[in-house]
């Protein structure tokens, strides 16, 4: 009873009143019993004890808002059994029920925490068996049954089953109408009336007391021992029937517990993918995780503020993050773009909303994200898009994320633009109140904005631009001029150039005569990075310092070079040219500053990536677009100027010719010694790499090595049939044929023409004789294709030379392989015209 009211406490001490009067009434009666009879006080005696042995095996039946009066006990039986032996005839008193039901009550205070809980269920107890006692005993003391033909002699239980079922009906029906009585009076109307369950169960209980009883009092009455087992076993077997029913009804909570947290698990981790990709498609437009976080806090709060249903808070938090899916659809340049959009440009920019719409359709959300994905850049004077809605009918979910969201966007800085301050952002707001945004949710917003940056405090990662700092980084003493750099290069900040002392503006205008001196003056690539590195510290503050050149192959931006911290960690970064921050400016040509560091840093340790607060990447350039970039990582600052945007390109501008030379000179050089139709080292690199091996041998106690030459066998005559574009091709085939036979240390070359060299380091001569055999049947098992429905197959001749038994010159080794390359390719043609000569030629020579 935990809101009692004072009509609840009169009624309950009004209800005390009469059990106790009724009690006492009963006691008198019972202690006045004759001591030795079939229904004296003696036997009254024997029930008492048996009350307090089985009043422990209570059970609870039905929901737990019912359990107040849904408790039963198997001395409930004992006490029905009291008032068929006493209530009736010959006794006629209702005094030994009552009190065994107020012993049994008293019993079960241990149950109840507060008194007057206590007090009410043993005055239910007590009123309720006196009633349906006294019912009962005025039903078998008349004729309305055919029971009161003899009314000083013990009924037959066949007179008295009606009798019995109704008693069993009037004490559940008083005590539950009294129970639920009292929890109405405490305006407790949710468990004022039990469960149908509790309902069933309890009848249930009552009519298996009715049976036990009947039992028993037919054994008492002569009936004999069978009875009273009979009895028992329906006692006992309807106690463990409600075990076995608790345990089932434990079993099913269980599972329902089980399967609330599967789902709660689901429901977490279906929300932390919408976040995953809503972080993806975030990173794709340049803005950050920070963002995103934000944006549901604000839409949250404003959902709230403006009264909107629980389906719509959860259609505000999902989507804070999927509002922009859509531009997956929309080309990074146009999203990146600094300068105003064109027509055409802007007609693709329009189809977001539209085609995040159709994608989040698919996903079926119980909740309207739908709407906030396709409405959320409609305007309040309908001159938005995609459907030209207009004031209300935007939906409000809608209408909010589009405030929240526009806030955050232009507090924050971007690739293409600087960050606002708060003020800044505001005054922005209201001037766009009414034509783009609903007057009432910007109001509200601009009214709570402070509590609502509060409440960013623990998620904020300081991306928003501070409004306390006036004029800038108070680490760097810098604006933080977020943009593109082409549209900063020839402006420096006048004031940082009117204070920065003669001594830096000397150092750096060396620094820069110093490499366009040097930087030219060796035509190898890895001098030419690591001066450029060595010299840009002098006048670029910088952490890590990465140099990228794209790889005409595979086509991604690869860390040439990498100087600072965390070297070793970056020397593995390959990038594709468009991605991150250096992907873009290789892409675009263009310089970046200030953008967050994690757009570029993707892949790398988080709490690496965690550590450098500023980025600065500018693109090396050539005659036909940037072929890669210099970039800059800080760790102390968070923003560079323009000032350090000029010496950075003009850095990067001495650095794209001297390092554009090294590459041609590199690929120069590689031309010279590989072979461009099977990308095999070329006859210059045999003798190179075979003197190279041959001195090793000489220096590692003369260690074998051994030299196969091969050739294809009749090639002319491919060359001939199908032209020498398609033998061409067939070479290279071959190439990679022979190429996977070898073992990975050895080297294979194209020597002339047809003709293949394979050196072979720690090499025996049968060793590598076993080798050309694998080789030759390895080509010649192959079906080289020639044209369509078309294969030849080609023969290979092989010789072997070895170090240092048949030389110990390149000459030697070479010369001997090629001799025995052609004794075995005269010799398998020799076998080819002898299988050819018809048998009875031979017999006849013979």
């Amino acid at each position: 009873m935990k809101n009692l009211t004072w009509i609840s406490k009169a009624a309950v001490a009004g209800l005390a009143t009469t059990a106790l009067m009724l009690l006492v009434v009963a006691l008198v009666a019972t202690f006045i019993l004759p001591l030795m009879s079939k229904a004296g006080l003696l036997l009254w005696l024997v029930l008492a004890f048996l009350t307090l042995i089985s009043s422990g095996l209570r059970i609870s039946i039905g929901s737990k808002r019912a359990e107040s009066h849904s408790r039963r006990s198997a001395a409930d039986m004992l006490i029905l059994l009291a008032v068929i032996l006493f209530a009736g005839p010959p006794v006629n008193t209702v005094g030994p029920a009552t009190v065994l039901a107020a012993i049994l009550a008293c019993i079960s205070l241990r149950d109840e925490d507060s008194p007057l809980q206590k007090l009410a269920n043993v005055s239910i107890g007590i009123v309720a068996t006196f009633i349906s006692a006294s019912t009962y005993s005025l039903l078998v003391t008349s004729n309305l049954f055919g029971s009161g033909a003899n009314a000083d002699a013990a009924l037959p239980v066949s007179a008295l089953l009606v009798p019995i079922c109704l008693l069993a009906v009037v004490q559940y029906v008083l005590s539950t109408a009294l129970s639920s009585s009292l929890l109405y009076l405490e305006q407790d109307v949710s468990t004022a009336l039990p469960s149908q369950e509790s309902v069933v169960w309890s009848l249930t209980t009552q009519l298996a007391a009715v049976a036990s009883a009947s039992l028993f009092y037919s054994a008492i009455y002569g009936e004999g021992i069978a009875y009273i087992i009979l009895g028992v076993a329906i006692t006992v077997l309807v106690q463990m029937l409600y075990k076995f029913n608790e345990s089932r009804i434990d079993a099913v909570k269980r599972a329902e517990a089980d399967q609330r947290r599967h789902i709660e698990e689901v429901a977490t981790m279906h929300m932390n993918t919408i976040e995953s990709l809503a972080i993806a498609i975030d990173a794709k437009d340049q803005t950050t995780h920070g963002h995103v976080r934000r944006t549901q806090i604000y839409a949250r709060e404003m959902g709230r503020l403006l009264n909107v249903s629980g389906a719509e808070i959860e259609a505000l938090f999902a989507g804070a993050l999927l509002h922009d899916i859509g531009k997956l659809a929309v080309p990074e340049y146009i999203l990146n773009k600094p300068g105003k959009l064109t027509e055409a440009e802007f007609a693709k920019m329009k189809i977001h909303p539209t085609v995040g719409g159709d994608i989040l359709r698919r996903v079926n959300f119980p909740y309207p994200v739908e709407e906030v994905v396709r409405y959320h850049h409609e305007k309040w004077d309908g001159t938005g898009y995609p459907k030209g809605l207009k004031a209300e009918a935007i939906p409000l979910v809608a209408r909010i994320i589009s405030v929240v969201d526009f806030y955050d966007a232009t507090r924050c800085d971007r690739p293409y633009r600087k960050g606002m301050k708060q003020e800044e952002s505001l005054a922005l707001l209201r001037a766009m109140s009414g034509t783009a945004f609903d007057p009432k949710v910007v109001n509200v917003f601009v009214t709570q904005v402070e509590a609502f940056d509060r409440l960013i405090d623990d998620e904020d990662i300081q991306e928003q631009v501070p409004s306390a700092s006036p004029d800038g980084d108070y680490t760097t003493q810098t604006k933080p001029d977020a943009g593109l750099a082409p549209d900063l290069l020839g402006t420096p900040n006048e004031l940082t150039a009117g204070f920065r002392s003669i001594t830096e503006a000397q150092r750096e205008v060396f620094a820069l005569h110093e490499i366009a001196q040097t930087i030219g003056s060796s035509l190898s690539m890895s001098d030419t990075v690591t001066l450029v590195s060595s010299k840009l510290r002098a006048i670029v503050p910088f952490d890590t310092c990465l140099i990228f050149v794209v790889d005409d192959r595979s086509g991604k931006a690869i860390a040439l070079h990498v100087s600072g911290e965390n070297e070793e960690l970056f020397k593995k970064r390959r990038l594709n040219v468009g991605d991150g921050i250096t992907g873009w400016v290789i892409a675009n040509g263009r310089s970046m500053c200030n953008a967050s560091p994690e757009l570029d840093l993707i892949g790398v340790r988080e709490d690496v990536a965690k550590q450098y607060r500023g980025v600065l990447a500018a693109p090396l350039i050539r005659e036909n677009g940037a072929f890669g970039a210099i970039t800059l990582y800080s760790k102390n600052r968070s923003s560079y100027s323009s000032e350090h945007v000029r010496l950075l390109e003009s850095v990067a501008q001495h650095a794209a010719s001297a390092l554009n030379n090294a590459l041609t000179f590199e690929k120069t050089k590689e031309s010279a010694l590989v072979d461009p139709l099977t990308e095999l080292p070329n006859a210059r690199a045999f003798y190179m790499m075979l003197e190279q091996r041959i001195a090793e041998g000489q220096r590692m106690g003369r260690e074998s090595l051994a030299v196969i030459s091969m050739d294809l066998d009749n090639f002319r005559e491919i060359n001939e049939q199908f032209g020498h574009a398609i033998g061409d091709r067939l070479l290279a085939s071959i190439a990679g044929v022979i190429r996977k036979e070898l073992r990975q240390m050895d080297v294979l070359t194209r020597y002339a023409g047809d003709e293949f060299v394979a050196i072979m380091p720690m090499a025996a001569g049968n060793v590598a004789g076993s080798i050309g055999e694998r080789i030759r049947n390895a080509v010649e098992s192959q079906n080289f294709s020639v044209r369509r429905g078309k294969t030849v197959e080609v023969k290979v001749s092989f010789g072997v030379s070895c170090f240092p038994e048949d030389g110990e010159t390149t000459e030697s080794l070479l010369t001997k392989a090629a001799k025995r390359m052609q004794t075995d390719k005269h010799r398998r043609k020799s076998l080819l015209t002898l299988a050819n000569i018809p048998v009875s030629t031979i017999e006849s020579l013979g």
